[in-house]
């Protein structure tokens, strides 16, 4: 009867797994389908709930940075994400103090701030160093010359 009960434990966490996408509850289903196994030899409950845990635990802890790696390895960035690293144009003063400032990248004005703290002149050219919320953290560039 045990048995039937873990294998039903492991349906329900792969159905919420395939719903999440999270690698949240594969763990567990691992855990119940090694409980699902002792309770087939016949083990004790308290043996059977000692194994879900203990295998639960052991599989998520050394299992999952490396799933997680894995998985991310093909993550698209979003567009947010995306234009770090990218060069804009000023297109309205950047001032950290009286939080002002935009820049034109892509084709799109974006609020900015300085990521020193100095003030950025129109027409200068910045490359984003990050994001903060929605505004883009952005330096100016060095001019050469």
């Amino acid at each position: 009867m045990y048995t039937i009960f873990w294998l039903i434990v492991v349906a329900v966490m792969l159905v919420i797994e395939i719903f999440t996408m999270g690698l949240t509850t594969i763990w567990f289903s691992l855990g119940a389908v090694a409980a699902a196994i002792a309770a087939g030899f016949g083990a004790p409950l308290w043996l059977q709930i000692l194994l879900f845990s203990v295998v639960s635990i052991l599989v998520m802890v050394l299992v999952r940075p490396f799933a997680i790696k894995v998985v991310n390895k093909e993550r698209t960035r979003t567009n947010i994400e995306g234009v770090v690293g990218e060069q804009g144009v000023v297109v309205e003063q950047i001032d950290n103090q009286k939080e002002q400032g935009r820049i034109r990248l892509r084709g799109v004005e974006w609020l900015a701030r300085s990521s020193d703290g100095g003030i950025i002149a129109p027409d200068e050219i910045v490359t984003v160093e990050s994001v903060s919320g929605v505004k883009l953290i952005v330096k100016k560039e060095e001019k050469n010359g």
